[in-house]
């Protein structure tokens, strides 16, 4: 079980806080629910069920630095997750980017960097969709490992960049 104050990954919604488990009745049911704060909006809850393995399965607690750092310098990184397919492309990324798969997030960023850079030198566009995935991904992993790493966010691609 998780504990109150311990910082997590929840699914696309970033680095949460567990301010408290609370007790409320559902359906004349009482039913605990694991009350997370968005480091970044204070003014955000998100009410999970304790007893929901779905929705448990998407909180992840942080990294360590040498998790982070393995990670980093494992081969996985050099995998390239480009589908040239759009909507297939789409579909996936999505899937990753809700997964809380760290590993596949960071291929994902160095592919479409990649790809981007192979474009932009083409004369090319990148594709809007392809923007947003990437800036969403990149935003996921800036906020868990700015609090891993202890930098400021801005920091966090100075530290990326060594690896990717």
């Amino acid at each position: 079980m998780l504990q109150v104050q311990q910082r997590v990954v929840y699914g696309i919604h970033g680095v949460c806080v567990i301010q408290q488990i609370q007790e409320q009745i559902v359906d004349y049911q009482k039913k605990q629910y694991y009350v997370l704060v968005p480091v970044d909006r204070a003014d955000t809850q998100y009410l999970i069920p304790v007893d929901n393995e779905i929705a448990v399965s998407k909180l992840h607690p942080l990294l360590t630095k040498e998790e982070l750092e393995c990670m980093l310098c494992s081969k996985a990184m050099l995998d390239d997750v480009w589908i040239p397919e759009e909507n297939l492309r789409k579909m996936r990324y999505k899937e990753l980017i809700s997964s809380g798969d760290r590993q596949a997030l960071l291929a994902m960023v160095r592919t479409l960097r990649l790809h981007k850079k192979r474009q932009l030198e083409q004369g090319k566009k990148f594709h809007q969709c392809d923007e947003f995935f990437l800036r969403d991904a990149e935003k996921l992993i800036r906020a868990e490992f700015s609090i891993v790493l202890d930098v400021p966010p801005a920091e966090v691609e100075d530290y990326l960049a060594q690896y990717l």
